[in-house]
């Protein structure tokens, strides 16, 4: 299904349902798991399948769609009330009541039951215990009040029953998993020198998961040295295991990032090889609801085609200082902006790391010295020509969606690069580039701080 296309072919048993086109001539590319979770799968020749759905029946019917599970629902009961309405009427007709109802000395099992309409209504307002006090039992006949506590047992438990299914069937955590949202496209881009993978998740409901994790697969058809093939096997894919990076606190959207290293099933791919590759990632959030302490997940899925190489996602958490709570803009929930990134793949820009003929500077941004401070006119910075330790480097940062008339205490100090796995990689080079550095999409104004000066510069992030 993912790596075999077929021409299209009419089917004659299921005329309704039309396999789409794709050219004319060439089926759409299915996938294993659809956007929305569901895995497309249908299974065929199970033994004892009716038996065994039989034997774990409450799960069954907790599956079941609410159509079904409403029908069996009316169906219960009317067929409960019904069957004890035909006994009640049995009963009386066995005793004479029927023959004696003119008769007013007589003293029938049930008052006021003449036929099987009255003794459906008497069967119906025992079950329901609505008791009008117009239809009652006597103690003419004791198989009638046996009978009666047979049906007030059935009845309760059927009740019972049925109010947990549809409860269950309310409160299952897969509803859950509808209010977690994942992005439409995954991107490919540079983080500290290495390419990686990345995808953004988040919730929309204001509690938030407990223990929540991520996990990323690739299924795609390989062959062993043997010989056999493997139509969908699955490749794992490391989002962070090691330092806890999959474990996420999903209070807004997360980045998931998976760094393409030599462990990584995209470490040869470049960007023309992701044009005609054929596989399919699944992405996997594992999670602890709040409200009902049950696990819930949420699963979605990328083909090639959904990858974009040389992207990255759009920020949309800012702080208002008005009201002061951080404000999460969905509308960019999807978002991404072009980034330069190089075409190759993640093997052949650690082969020309290694040669020393990988231009960094061209990717990267590089604070300027105190003694080699050069702003352009476009307030680009100009290329660095000394050498120096990017992991000293501390730089004073203002988010351009704060407050930009904020003085240098509302900045922030950070750090430059990111201190986790997906930052590590071999030490770049000395610089003494004198290419332009490249011109990113977002202008945001900060200082680089050494020793005890402060430089107001002009950076693009």
């Amino acid at each position: 299904m993912l790596d075999i296309e077929e021409p299209l072919v009419k089917n004659k048993k299921y005329p309704f349902f039309k396999t789409p086109r794709l050219g004319g001539s060439r089926r759409i590319r299915n996938r294993l798991v659809q956007k929305q979770g569901l895995c497309n799968i249908s299974l065929k020749n199970v033994p004892k399948q009716r038996r065994k759905y039989f034997s774990d029946i409450f799960t069954t019917v907790i599956e079941m769609k609410w159509r079904w599970c409403l029908l069996y629902f009316s169906l219960s009961f009317m067929i409960s009330w019904s069957f004890f309405a035909t006994v009640y009427f049995l009963i009386a007709k066995q005793h004479g009541d029927i023959e004696q109802i003119a008769n007013a000395t007589w003293t029938p099992c049930i008052v006021n039951v003449h036929n099987e309409l009255n003794a459906f209504l008497f069967s119906f307002t025992t079950q329901t215990t609505i008791g009008y006090g117009f239809r009652y039992p006597t103690d003419a006949c004791p198989l009638t009040i046996v009978t009666m506590c047979f049906q007030f047992m059935w009845g309760v438990m059927t009740q019972t029953l049925m109010a947990g299914i549809i409860f269950s069937k309310l409160a299952r955590p897969i509803k859950r998993a509808a209010t977690l949202i994942f992005s439409k496209n995954a991107v490919i881009c540079l983080r500290d020198g290495k390419l990686c993978l990345l995808f953004r998740v988040g919730d929309m409901r204001k509690s938030s998961l407990a223990e929540a994790h991520v996990r990323l697969q690739m299924i795609k058809r390989c062959v062993t040295y043997e010989g056999e093939l493997l139509p969908f096997h699955q490749f794992d894919m490391d989002v962070g295991y090691d330092q806890g990076l999959d474990r996420v606190f999903v209070i807004w959207p997360i980045t998931i990032c998976h760094e393409i290293d030599e462990r990584s099933p995209l470490w040869e791919i470049g960007a023309d090889d992701l044009k005609s590759a054929k596989f399919e990632i699944i992405a996997i959030l594992e999670g602890v609801v709040e409200s009902v302490g049950s696990t819930t997940q949420a699963r979605t899925s990328y083909l090639p085609s959904e990858i974009l190489w040389g992207h990255r996602f759009e920020k949309l958490v800012h702080y208002k200082k008005e009201n002061g709570q951080y404000n999460i803009d969905f509308g960019k929930f999807h978002n991404v902006y072009s980034v330069n990134t190089p075409t190759c793949s993640a093997a052949e820009i650690e082969r020309l790391r290694s040669e020393g003929i990988f231009n960094e500077s061209e990717y990267q941004m590089y604070p300027p010295s105190d003694n080699k401070l050069n702003l352009l006119d476009n307030d680009e910075m100009s290329p660095v020509r000394d050498s120096i330790d990017l992991n000293q480097i501390q730089i004073l940062r203002r988010d351009s969606d704060e407050d930009p008339d904020a003085g240098e205490e509302s900045m922030e100090l950070v750090d430059l690069g990111i201190h986790h796995k997906c930052s590590i990689r071999s030490q770049s080079p000395i610089i003494n580039s004198t290419s332009h550095l490249l011109q990113p999409m977002h202008k945001n104004s900060c200082s680089v701080r050494r020793g005890s000066s402060t430089l107001n510069v002009s950076l693009h992030g």
